[in-house]
């Protein structure tokens, strides 16, 4: 009985291994804040201040919510918001994670940066005022919380249309290669064209805030190991022609796959799920309701795996 129940013990301590990661049995919180009271001292923020999240409240995953108040950055003056960590324990790996609001009427110009350290992880423009678009899409599963909405401060104009985003989803702030004993994370303001300082309003034009705000560190990822699922697709043809959208697939495994397409602005314009299938698999997105010309992209998830394609369609 006793070596049954070693092995038993052996299995079931696999399993459970397998199921949380060990980069999770790992990963130490060294910072975390949601702005309750004042602002914490490893942060420098001029040109922001702690308000209320007005129409932001509760858009998050739990435990990583927009709640109470947040760090909201208004000024017209361009400077950066910094986070600086020091006297780290021993690690390999960093990960940050915040909920991100993108408020009033951004001009499709300003660039939302995120750096760590001295390198540019996440770099996205967001155009509000005069449509409701962005550079960043299709944005991981479930980073996008709210679009399209007025969530609050401006009250008025045909520009009402904030953004929330998890970005403790998204994979460029997820298991970076760190081992210093210190880390600078900041937020700016930069431009696509022209200085900053000429292309971003501020005050109650354009601002943006963020909230829930933790690093963890770690001294392994998850990153999937050799044999894992592997997954790609292809638009065939690219150009699509007609308004249908053809995707040929190539996958190691035969669970089940989900396949959405996203337009510019984001939105998803078609999702069809089908039988995975071992090698490759051609699947279409027809609905009986051609596509408009234009540019789409496709994101097909399978098990934990997502893979991209994008598709030119043609009348």
């Amino acid at each position: 009985m006793t070596r049954f129940r070693a092995i038993a013990l052996l299995l079931l301590a696999t399993a459970l291994a397998s199921l949380a990661g060990a980069d999770r049995a790992s990963a130490t919180v060294v910072f975390s804040t949601d702005f309750t009271g004042a602002l914490p001292a490893e942060f420098s923020a001029p040109g922001a201040a702690l308000e209320g999240v007005q129409g932001y409240a509760g858009l998050g995953p739990t435990g990583r919510q927009f709640a109470g108040n947040f760090l909201r950055y208004s000024s017209p003056l361009v400077m950066p918001t910094t986070l600086t960590l020091r006297n780290l324990p021993a690690h390999h790996y960093v990960s940050v994670k915040f909920v991100l609001g993108i408020i009033d009427s951004w001009d499709g110009v300003e660039l939302m940066q995120v750096w760590v350290d001295t390198t540019l992880k996440f770099n996205h423009w967001f155009q509000l005022a005069t449509s409701d678009t962005t550079d960043y899409f299709p944005a991981p599963p479930g980073a996008i919380l709210s679009m399209g909405t007025d969530l609050g401060w401006s009250g008025c104009c045909y520009y009402n249309r904030d953004r929330a985003y998890d970005l403790g989803v998204e994979p460029a702030l997820q298991n970076i290669p760190h081992t210093a004993d210190s880390l600078v994370v900041s937020w700016k303001i930069d431009a696509t064209s022209g200085s900053a300082a000429s292309q971003w309003q501020g005050g109650l034009d354009e601002s943006w805030g963020i909230d829930a705000v933790s690093v963890e560190v770690s001294s392994t990822t998850d990153a999937a190991p050799r044999g894992a699922n592997t997954l790609s697709a292809a638009a065939i043809p690219n150009p699509a022609r007609d308004g249908q959208v053809r995707l040929q697939l190539s996958q190691s495994s035969a669970q089940p796959v989900l396949v959405e397409l996203f337009d510019l602005s984001g939105r998803c314009v078609a999702s069809r799920s089908f039988a995975g299938s071992a090698g490759r698999q051609e699947v279409s997105l027809w609905s009986g309701k051609p596509l408009a010309s234009g540019l789409y992209f496709a994101r097909v998830s399978q098990g934990g795996q997502h893979a991209l394609a994008r598709i030119l369609v043609l009348d």
